[in-house]
């Protein structure tokens, strides 16, 4: 019962997931984040089942740190990071393990801007410029591609993002109260307005 969104401008990346974690319909925890720091200039996000979103950003955050460490205080490129992600839930796909995860991997880089990758359920690895995984899926890319553009700005996106929260709010049976929206860009990771109930009362349709 998990949705993660993003969404990629010219110069920044906005990263959202719903607050809380559950299995089928019932929640176990309303205040638990599916959203991981990797690096000062990067972000993960995973949907999935009762406590496998979390364990997964957790294993990608610890093993970038480790590189890290091992690396001199270097952190690992985005795109590797995205890379190693997708083959650890590949491995887990081809393993039979009993858990399905998808994941968002959102970062800047000096050389290559904004990027956002997306990893299935599979470990199938795209970089792209919006997505939603998780529940809603077909929902919030109808709204994403009705609205975005590729010059779009960071207040304009995060009103895009509202606009897929207000969706849920509205037309998806399981209650996903509040969403936490962080933006990715060359100046580091800036965490903005949790959007929820009282703030999609004023939101434009």
């Amino acid at each position: 019962m998990d949705t993660i969104l993003a969404i990629k401008g010219k110069d920044f990346v906005l990263l959202s997931a719903n607050i809380g974690t559950g299995k089928g319909l019932l929640m176990l925890d309303q205040d638990k984040s599916k959203i991981e720091r990797i690096s000062d200039y990067s972000m993960i996000a995973a949907a999935g089942e009762g406590g496998d979103p979390q364990r997964f950003v957790n294993f990608i955050a610890g093993h970038s740190e480790l590189q890290r460490v091992q690396h001199n205080g270097l952190d690992m490129p985005v795109n590797s990071i995205a890379h190693f992600a997708g083959k650890q839930i590949c491995a887990s796909v081809m393993e039979n393990l009993n858990y399905k995860v998808s994941a968002l991997i959102a970062g800047w880089g000096p050389l290559v801007g904004p990027q956002l990758h997306q990893i299935d359920e599979f470990g199938g690895l795209m970089s792209v410029p919006y997505s939603g995984q998780g529940l809603g899926l077909a929902l919030f890319n109808s709204i994403f591609k009705k609205y975005y553009s590729p010059d779009i700005d960071e207040p304009t996106a995060y009103k895009v993002l509202k606009k897929c929260v207000a969706a849920a709010h509205e037309r998806l049976a399981v209650n996903m109260r509040n969403f936490e929206v962080f933006a990715v860009k060359e100046n580091g990771i800036t965490k903005l307005t949790t959007i929820d109930a009282d703030s999609l009362k004023t939101a434009p349709h």
